[in-house]
């Protein structure tokens, strides 16, 4: 016997191996609380739930959309404005992510910003930002796009040590400097400048 959707407030945590839309609908409608989704490989997972899945959960943190290959830009999008706790995205083989995608998630961190000062007031501010992202095998993706997300979110990184953004499979992994290349390049040439 399942429960109904309206007990699902309290839970901290789902993992769904099929569903399609109209539970990603119920979800987003009955689950207002609702921080970390896995829908990973769930085929069926489309916009039209996941769009609703965004409006719903504003608190969302962490989800894996890996292999939920109807998912577009119009998904991403509607995380990116309504979702502005996310930490944790996983498209891994979302194909039909575009360059649209990135820069509109890049644009949290812009919402975060301008909503800080909202937060000092209430206490409900959340710096981190998104800090893991895999867009691996989605081929659509340019450089630039990826690297304006990166500008925006310090904590994506590209280096074997923290590698937090996953890229393989779309872009080159020298394509997209992380925080890491520049400030080790920047202690190089610290280090040559005392030298003389």
């Amino acid at each position: 016997m399942h429960a109904p959707l309206s007990k699902c407030e309290p839970a901290p945590f789902f993992n769904f191996i099929k569903e399609g839309s109209l539970f990603q609908q119920a979800i987003g409608y009955n689950c207002s609380q609702l921080q970390s989704l896995n829908l990973g490989w769930c085929e069926e997972v489309g916009d039209a739930g996941e769009t609703s899945l965004a409006y719903g959960c504003h608190d969302l943190h962490a989800l894996d959309l890996c292999g939920c290959v109807l998912i577009t830009d119009e998904s991403v999008i509607a995380l990116a404005n309504n979702c502005l706790h996310l930490t944790s995205l996983d498209l891994y083989y979302c194909r039909n992510i575009t360059d649209r995608a990135m820069y509109a998630l890049a644009h949290i961190r812009v919402k975060n910003r301008n909503q800080m000062w909202d937060g000092v007031k209430t206490g409900d501010e959340d710096e981190d930002g998104l800090m893991s992202l895999n867009i691996s095998q989605c081929t659509a993706l340019t450089p630039p796009a990826v690297q304006a997300l990166c500008d925006s979110f310090p904590a994506l990184h590209t280096c074997p040590g923290r590698h937090s953004l996953i890229i393989s499979g779309c872009l080159n992994p020298t394509s997209i400097p992380c925080e890491c290349a520049f400030q080790a390049h920047h202690e190089v040439n610290t280090l040559t400048h005392h030298a003389y």
